[in-house]
């Protein structure tokens, strides 16, 4: 079977976990579950799990401290510079089509606090593989005419990132904005970073406090172990504080829309409300079952909004990640001519949510469900990055599955988080005929008007 076909094959990662091997192996069965301060997740432990349905490995190096909570605002974008350089140098000295020989990819991957290096590959292969990118790793030297390629290539991307996720982008700005958290582009810092911040940041990464492992494999702990040492043997120690937060400031609460202009002939208004509800590593059991009750079929959004007020086509809830902010988005796109009426009665059903009985009995519905189909989602990657994300963040442990949430628990939420005060809204559609809505009907909200080019300058 060719490296191409197998790698199209989906994982399914087993239950099991094995036992500690010599170089810290964790099997997350025995990981500390509460009180597990994030200082106490020293180097090269080792998440795994077994898999012997394919011959296949998964390594995950995670560099924790590392990623954009390391850049200065002046500096917006280089950490994901820098993943592009890492694959470019890769590129041209030839180590990529050395990993594509072996059927190998290599994946770097930015996100808040850490950066990944991800190794998917064939077991038979996975030495080689290893001991290739530990050759990348230590061997990277960055150059100019790769920062210009890179630049190049980047402010395309960015481009095709305005076109292709201008929710995402949008969504992003408006936490941004009111929340303080890092807007995920910026042309001009991109143009102004060198060569030099680059290889500081670069440096600062390979001396990060913490690095682990993540492992899938049908190989059995001792040689994932084994297989590992060429990086956890050399690696240094000492440089990054893996728990930095972004800084604290008193950021404006107050009920915000933003109206994105380039979008006057369009003839639907594109509709989101985000209600931020904490940050990264909170519990997020009652956020989730309270998505499941608006949005999965056939759930009240859909009975009000399709069935009974016959506004709208598309619509959801779901709850989503920004910076270190997590947030419910509530979103639909009704016809121009529905675009008021759809407004103000949203508005209106979402801060009224804890007071209507149809919700209630909705959430009761939704919890039987969840009982059932909870069981069958405790996939092991999911339960994996549960016990990872455990460690990094110290999540609170949820006992129970959902029908255990409670009703007081769940208004209380609502009470906290469904207020006006904790309400963004986002409108993309003709601007006067939006800003028209807002003031009729919505006069307290702070009315944000933006250009879409915004988004990335």
């Amino acid at each position: 079977m060719s490296a191409i076909v197998i790698f199209r094959f989906v994982l399914y990662y087993m239950v099991s976990f094995l036992s500690a091997s010599p170089i810290c192996l964790l099997a997350a069965e025995n990981m500390p579950r509460a009180g597990i301060g994030r200082s106490e997740i020293t180097n090269h432990h080792i998440f795994y799990r077994q898999d012997k349905r394919a011959p296949l490995t998964s390594i995950e190096i995670v560099f924790l401290g590392a990623g954009r909570n390391q850049e200065r605002p002046s500096q917006m974008g280089l950490a994901e510079t820098t993943a592009w350089l890492i694959k470019e140098y890769a590129k041209t000295h030839g180590y990529l089509d050395q990993l594509s020989a072996l059927g190998t990819r290599l994946n770097v991957i930015t996100s808040t606090r850490y950066q990944r290096i991800a190794i998917p590959t064939l077991s038979e292969n996975c030495g080689k593989s290893v001991e290739i990118v530990r050759d990348i790793i230590h061997n990277l030297d960055f150059s100019e005419s790769d920062l210009k390629k890179v630049k190049k290539l980047k402010l395309a991307d960015y481009e095709n990132d305005i076109r292709r996720r201008t929710h995402t982008f949008m969504r992003n700005f408006a936490l941004a904005q009111t929340r303080g958290i890092k807007k995920l582009n910026s042309l001009k810092t991109l143009k102004d970073l060198s060569l030099e911040d680059v290889r500081q940041y670069y440096a600062r990464l390979l001396k990060t406090d913490v690095v682990f492992f993540k492992v899938i494999s049908d190989l059995d702990s001792t040689q994932v172990a084994e297989l590992l040492l060429p990086i956890t043997e050399t690696r240094q120690r000492g440089g990054f504080e893996h728990s930095l937060k972004f800084p604290t400031a008193d950021y404006s609460i107050n009920p915000s829309a933003f109206v994105y202009t380039n979008y006057s002939r369009l003839k639907s208004v594109f509709c989101h409300w985000l209600i931020p509800f904490g940050s990264i590593g909170g519990e997020d059991h009652i956020p989730t079952l309270i998505s499941y009750t608006l949005s999965h079929y056939p759930g009240l959004l859909h009975h009000y909004l399709r069935e009974e007020w016959g506004l709208a086509y598309s619509l959801y809830c779901r709850t989503r990640l920004s910076g270190d902010i997590r947030y419910l988005d509530i979103y639909a796109d009704p016809q121009l001519q529905n675009s008021e009426e759809l407004i103000v009665k949203m508005s209106d059903f979402i801060r009224g949510l804890s007071d209507n009985p149809r919700f209630w009995e909705a959430l009761k519905e939704r919890r039987e469900i969840l009982k059932v189909s909870d069981v069958h989602n405790q996939t092991p990657q999911r339960s994996l990055d549960r016990e990872i994300n455990r460690a990094i963040y110290n999540t609170p442990i949820h006992k129970g599955s959902y029908d255990s949430i409670t009703d007081d628990e769940v208004r209380a939420f609502l009470e906290k988080f469904f207020v006006p005060e904790n309400m963004i809204m986002i409108f993309v559609g003709p601007k006067d005929h939006i800003i028209d809505i807002l003031n009729k009907h919505l006069p307290e909200v702070d009315i944000r008007v933006h250009d879409v080019k915004e988004l990335i300058e």
